[in-house]
């Protein structure tokens, strides 16, 4: 019989104090911030400002602490187990990972669907940022989509994992401070801003929406509201890689490549090693908290600037000014802001697209390795090769097809960034409980927010995936 296990010393920075040591342990979280605000924050977060004004402000909020609470709880699982939860989720009452499966087949679909938005949009915003709009060749978003993926694919095989943390660290915080600078000159109404923030309630649009955008007043406010909230933050084709990526790190019994079989992983419970259990959970709380208030910010920031400059002004990013309009949010302050506004949305779309392919992999993997037992002995380099061909070959197939990026992305949203993440925390609670020493469990107020947290998401997810099937 194994020895149940021990944790490791304390790392040294796990000792130090002050609001500086939180920021030791920010790494995983900067490529999972990174992720999201080249769609959640950039599209989404502004173009929900700009057609329901402040109403949203308590969605996004909401929304941002629903995912962290998924991805924390996560997280303080495998930091205590060394046991990613999808390893554990394959022994659920049932046929062998039916679970699984469910998840790995919804979540995998998602990948090309993201691939193949985010591209086209990013060459919506290469063709207005080279004005070439009336080029038969470069006018075309497209030809700049397939060209920058097929940059982000090369860069994908050649860059370290820490080259990438270190570059999305860098260009999540460059992007911040334009993006909150401009947030605060813009003038917003603050006191609606806060009643939007704390008072729930479903929006319509209004009358100006249906007459100017048909389209989008099409559009159940259900699955509108749902695309916004599976953006915002990522998803479970987000999350099972950022999960994976603390491997990395080492935290806890993180690298200790622990198998607990049916019955879990066996963690001593003398009071000693329970202590130092605890302390190591500072690392992933440090990580987690400091990618989703990011997330928060940068929600709040483009949704805030979209109610108070384009609201007033009707217009909605749409089409191919997806991302022009919001130029108007720097240019306001100087108009050679501008440039500052094309090199960090350009920046962060293209570090979101990167990221994506390495956070897919690690996804991939993760998710398949319970059900798949030749996934699990395949490095990571080869699950990298699939992913990329998948990714690729499907998504640049779907983009040259055609199509609104916002619409090719909502059933993406609505499964992987809505439903699929309820699902994940209510099957939190059940891992915590029945696999957790009684001592390092969830508290009543972490495992109440994830019961919250899983009905929510998952209410909400059904209800949007229904709408849009028959709408």
């Amino acid at each position: 019989m194994n020895e149940p296990c021990r944790y490791p010393p304390l790392d040294d920075s796990l000792k130090k104090k002050g609001v500086l040591s939180v920021f030791a342990f920010f790494g995983p979280g900067a490529i999972i911030a990174s992720v999201t605000i080249g769609s959640g924050e950039t599209v989404f977060a502004s173009r929900g400002g700009a057609i329901f004004g402040y109403a949203l402000m308590w969605c996004f909020l909401a929304g941002g602490l629903m995912k962290f609470v998924q991805v924390y709880t996560a997280a303080r699982y495998f930091t205590l187990t060394g046991e990613h939860p999808v390893e554990r989720w394959a022994y659920l009452p049932g046929p062998r990972g039916w679970v699984v499966w469910i998840l790995a087949v919804l979540t995998i679909l998602c990948f090309p669907l993201w691939l193949s938005g985010l591209p086209k949009m990013l060459g919506s915003l290469a063709v207005w940022i080279f004005g070439t709009e009336d080029n038969l060749l470069w006018g075309d978003p497209r030809i700049w989509g397939t060209i920058f993926v097929a940059i982000a694919i090369t860069l994908t095989f050649v860059q370290s994992y820490t080259a990438l943390e270190h570059t999305q660290t860098l260009i999540v915080t460059l992007f911040l401070i334009c993006i909150l600078a401009a947030c605060a000159v813009s003038q917003p109404d603050w006191s609606a801003a806060l009643a939007g923030a704390v008072i729930p309630r479903l929006p319509s649009y209004e009358p100006w929406v249906a007459s100017s955008y048909p389209a989008i007043a099409a559009r159940p406010v259900w699955i509108e509201v749902g695309a916004y909230l599976g953006a915002l933050g990522g998803g479970t084709y987000d999350y099972f890689g950022y999960i994976g990526m603390m491997r990395e790190k080492g935290w806890g019994l993180l690298g200790s490549n622990t198998t607990g079989g049916e019955k879990g992983v066996s963690i001593a419970g003398d009071d000693d090693n329970v202590r130092i259990g605890k302390r190591w959970l500072k690392a992933p709380l440090c990580d987690t908290s400091i990618s989703f208030t990011c997330v928060i910010l940068f929600t709040f920031a483009f949704s805030i600037l979209g109610a108070a400059v384009l609201h007033p002004r009707q217009v909605i990013p749409s089409g191919l000014q997806l991302l022009t309009l919001q130029a108007d949010f720097l240019t306001a302050l100087h108009p050679k802001l501008i440039y500052i506004y094309q090199a960090g949305v350009f920046m962060a779309f293209f570090g979101t697209i990167l990221a994506a392919y390495e956070l897919f992999t690690r996804t991939a993997k993760e998710c398949l390795s319970p059900i798949i037992p030749v996934v699990k002995k395949c490095s990571l380099s080869t699950v990298r090769c699939w992913v990329v061909v998948y990714c690729g070959m499907v998504g640049l197939s779907i983009m040259w097809l055609g199509g609104n990026p916002v619409l090719i992305v909502t059933p993406a949203a609505l499964f992987g960034g809505v439903f699929t993440c309820g699902l994940w925390c209510l099957l939190m609670i059940w891992t915590d409980w029945n696999f957790l020493p009684r001592p390092l469990r969830m508290g009543w107020g972490l495992r109440t927010l994830n019961l919250i947290s899983g009905l929510f998401l998952t209410g909400w997810g059904v209800r949007g995936i229904i709408e849009f099937f028959i709408s």
